[in-house]
């Protein structure tokens, strides 16, 4: 990295640093550090807050990390349901959208986190009572038995889009949820027990890359054993039995699936989960990453959140898009650029030891946040790069620290620790795998 650059990027990890202290309350991280942006301790916004605090190794920021894990256990529904956000000024708890349905994945994985860097047996113990309500919760969303979690439409962070049923970001997450709720279950004693037919860790991981990913392979020898598979576990997906020829493969997950109809688009955050929690093995994180670089999806910035754009006409599309002109083509969820997910491209980079284009990103996403003088926003324009939503967010800054740390030291908060906590049967099954490689011969998936 030049000179210049390397300056850039450390006043952008200064600058970041200023505005998650500036998120920092008794409560925990506000998901804005400005009152006229989101002022609430939200579920998700909090917990990706954390991860950027943990990198920086900021005590204060850690407490407020531990602050907001307090807050939100202490707001937990009867049933078990982490809500959306509370404001820590007023007390009120929003559970006014679908949206919240991420809230309990990243909880879980918030503690997972605290305790692994902290060692505090003890905290996790006075909380996890709440943490199994909280997967309990979880495991009732699989509606129909299948193993995967079933959301509603615009059930989760993209409150704004057509997600919908099996999506690939909430079940990335709870794969990554269920293997740390295994991991913390060793060190506490059993007061509320999940369903005996409720599935595994390794079997999610399993019924992921079952569903979401379509392979070339499938066309031929593979086809009939894998629609076997799907059967068994009642992963019926329309698509295999009537329409196959539409779509024989792609360099990405899917980004949902349902009755009869599937997302035909890249989800890029759910794609970088994906590969940072261990599900994509080296076979499809190659291709998720060579495919996000071919299509710009970190161009101007890191990076949008979906590629292509949904259009007006389009099976996808819904009039409610237009809601303050907001989720048009190339802006907010609909492909606009989020410095938050940027971070978790340079770390998916980094872990899959891209390191040159990790570092070109991490410079690129300093530039995107220091727009209108390091303002840190929300969101930018898919195609022109401009600053369009709130700024002073919490998880820009934190994103930004999160991938800074991972270009300098190669290390990965959270993630780190659910790759080494991968199930045995999810390794050899990789090892086992065959698929056709686009140069037309055979390629092994390990790694």
């Amino acid at each position: 990295m030049k000179k210049l650059q390397q300056q850039l990027v450390s006043e952008a990890r200064e600058r970041a640093l200023d505005v998650l202290f500036g998120c920092v309350t008794p409560a925990g991280f506000r998901a804005s550090a400005l009152a006229a942006g989101y002022p609430q301790v939200w579920g998700r916004d909090s917990m990706v807050s954390f991860l950027g605090a943990v990198a920086s190794g900021e005590a204060e920021l850690i407490k407020a990390g531990r602050a907001s894990l307090e807050t939100l256990g202490r707001h937990q529904s009867s049933f078990g349901l982490i809500p959306l956000n509370v404001n820590p000024d007023t007390g009120y708890i929003s559970t006014e959208n679908a949206g919240a349905m991420d809230s309990n994945l990243w909880f879980i994985l918030g503690h997972y986190l605290y305790n692994k860097l902290s060692g505090d047996d003890d905290f996790l113990a006075e909380n996890w009572e709440i943490i199994q309500k909280a997967m309990l919760w979880l495991d009732y969303q699989d509606s129909n038995g299948c193993g995967l979690l079933e959301i509603p439409e615009a059930g989760n962070w993209m409150d704004l889009l057509a997600v919908r049923y099996n999506t690939l970001y909430d079940n990335a997450l709870y794969y990554a949820a269920s293997l740390a709720y295994q991991e913390m279950s060793k060190k506490m004693p059993t007061r509320i027990e999940r369903p005996a037919c409720q599935v595994d860790a390794a079997c999610i991981h399993e019924r992921i890359n079952l569903l979401f990913w379509i392979d070339r392979c499938w066309v031929a020898a593979h086809f009939a054993e894998h629609l076997e598979k799907l059967k068994a576990i009642r992963l019926e997906w329309f698509m295999l039995y009537h329409n196959v020829g539409t779509i024989s493969s792609r360099p990405f997950y899917l980004p949902w699936l349902a009755f009869r109809e599937y997302g035909d688009w890249c989800d890029s955050l759910a794609n970088l989960l994906a590969i940072l929690c261990g599900i994509a093995d080296g076979h499809r994180s190659w291709h998720i990453l060579r495919y996000m670089e071919q299509v710009g999806m970190a161009e101007p910035f890191p990076t949008k959140a979906i590629h292509p754009p949904i259009y007006p006409g389009e099976a996808n599309w819904r009039e409610y898009y237009r809601s303050r002109n907001l989720n048009l083509p190339h802006q907010y969820h609909n492909g606009g650029i989020w410095p938050m997910i940027g971070g978790f491209h340079v770390a998916a980079l980094v872990q899959r030891k891209w390191h040159a284009e990790a570092e070109r990103l991490v410079i690129l996403l300093a530039e995107a946040n220091r727009q209108n003088h390091w303002e840190f926003n929300e969101w930018l324009h898919g195609e022109t790069g401009h600053p369009m939503g709130y700024p002073k967010q919490a998880w820009s800054a934190s994103s930004f620290l999160f991938a800074e740390a991972a270009v300098r030291t190669g290390k990965l908060p959270l993630f780190d620790d659910l790759i080494s906590a991968k199930p045995a049967s999810a390794v050899a099954s990789e090892q086992n795998e065959v698929f056709i490689h686009p140069g037309g011969g055979p390629v092994e998936t390990g790694g």
